[in-house]
């Protein structure tokens, strides 16, 4: 069954920001040939982020937090929302639309290597209506007249359909991701009153549900 996610359930930034580490994921099948060489294939057509967070003790209020996360979404049965903290932003020179149909658009961010015109691009499926902009050669559209953004696919409805234009975004962006495990663990590391209580992971382990 695919993965629904909460718009509406989103991790606080000071549960990031109290300590949190992570890795990008590809999936590549790796082979060696009878006279050394080596054959990869590419298994996904993107990158899956995945984060650790409680890596670092965390008042009472935080870890209730996780453990509200962890009941609303069924212990990863469903989706919640986050902000990267390495990333979670895209600028002008990077946003991208593909086009769906004549006015609707998918959002993409572009993502390049120093020194070389290769170029990937990651479909952004949750942006951030606050600060979001979008223009068409060049020149801003007005939101609601001119276009209307779905926050929940990354899709933008421009009102008039560009014709030979090109259409970039800036703004920022949430990702969606689950628990990746039916359990969490948690150790008292500090006793005494409860607002001087720190609790610890293991690290609680989330991943990028890919929409």
């Amino acid at each position: 069954m695919t993965i629904t996610v909460y718009s509406d359930v989103i991790l606080p930034t000071s549960i990031i920001s109290a300590g949190a580490r992570g890795k990008q994921i590809r999936s590549n099948s790796r082979a060696t040939a009878s006279n050394g060489a080596q054959q990869i294939n590419v298994n996904w057509a993107r990158t899956l982020r995945q984060y650790e967070l409680g890596v670092v003790p965390l008042s009472v209020a935080d870890w209730q937090t996780i453990e509200g996360l962890f009941e609303v979404t069924e212990g990863g049965a469903f989706g919640f929302l986050m902000l990267d903290p390495k990333d979670q932003k895209t600028l002008i020179t990077e946003g991208v639309a593909t086009s769906l149909t004549s006015t609707t658009f998918q959002l993409y961010k572009t993502y390049t290597s120093a020194g070389s015109t290769r170029t990937k691009t990651r479909k952004i499926t949750r942006p951030i209506a606050t600060g979001f902009d979008i223009k068409v050669s060049g020149v801003s559209l007005t939101v609601g007249t001119q276009y209307t953004l779905n926050a929940a696919t990354g899709v933008v409805t421009i009102a008039s359909a560009p014709v030979a234009a090109t259409i970039t975004w800036s703004g920022q962006f949430y990702v969606p991701v689950h628990f990746s495990s039916d359990e969490i663990d948690w150790d008292l590391v500090r006793s005494g009153p409860a607002d001087t209580r720190l609790m610890a992971g293991p690290s609680v382990t989330v991943m990028e549900v890919a929409e």
